[in-house]
């Protein structure tokens, strides 16, 4: 889980629409915001994510009260190499959609 954190926290330094990264062990999650000082939830660059992440071989979850939030529940054995991989796929999906 600290594995994963540790990608999603390099992405949101990487990619300004991430404005927060949290949950519990494997169970994380990253808000898409417009711009990082308001928190004006990203929810349609949320469904544009959502999109590019399936195109892109990821299948993740969206929620949060105004839908701006994408979840993540991998499995209880992911490896390392799969979770660089998870990472490496993710910020593609970021950078599409910017």
């Amino acid at each position: 889980g600290a594995y994963l954190r540790a990608g999603f926290e390099e992405l949101k330094n990487k990619h300004q629409i991430i404005g927060d990264v949290r949950g519990m062990g494997l169970m994380q999650a990253i808000e898409l915001v417009e711009d990082r000082q308001s928190k004006t939830p990203a929810a349609a660059a949320t469904v544009r994510l959502i999109e590019a992440t399936r195109e892109n071989g990821l299948l993740v979850g969206k929620g949060g009260l105004y839908g701006n939030v994408i979840r993540v529940t991998p499995p209880m054995n992911i490896g390392r190499s799969d979770v660089d991989q998870f990472i490496r796929l993710m910020d593609k999906s970021l950078t599409e959609i910017q």
